[in-house]
């Protein structure tokens, strides 16, 4: 058995979801953008006017557009020596991801 355990409630749900709903989560970014706009959009719009599935998946872009990937005071950055996100291959890379999740418990405590 298994089991994740993180502070970070952004985090939790994100692996909520990618156990139980990778493939709507993949969905999210079918037409979806990295740009320095969306970045800030996605910033500013309050994650309690979204479902779980969008916080996820906002979690998600910003993680991986932000800046040395920091979660607090997150700043538009990517990197030049590795290959930007490709939103179309993020079923690919998280279903070992998924895989794993299936049978792990997903806790939030201290």
């Amino acid at each position: 058995m298994e089991v994740i355990n993180d502070v970070n409630g952004e985090r939790v749900n994100l692996y909520r979801v990618v156990k139980h709903h990778l493939e709507e989560f993949v969905r999210q970014f079918k037409w979806a953008l990295s740009s320095r706009d969306m970045f800030k959009w996605l910033q500013d719009t309050p994650a309690e006017t979204m479902t779980d599935l969008q916080r996820a998946a906002r979690f998600y872009y910003l993680q991986h557009h932000a800046f040395g990937g920091k979660v607090q005071g997150q700043t538009w950055g990517t990197a030049t020596t590795a290959p930007p996100l490709n939103l179309l291959r993020i079923e690919e890379n998280l279903s070992a991801a998924h895989l794993r999740l299936s049978s792990t418990y997903v806790e939030r405590l201290d």
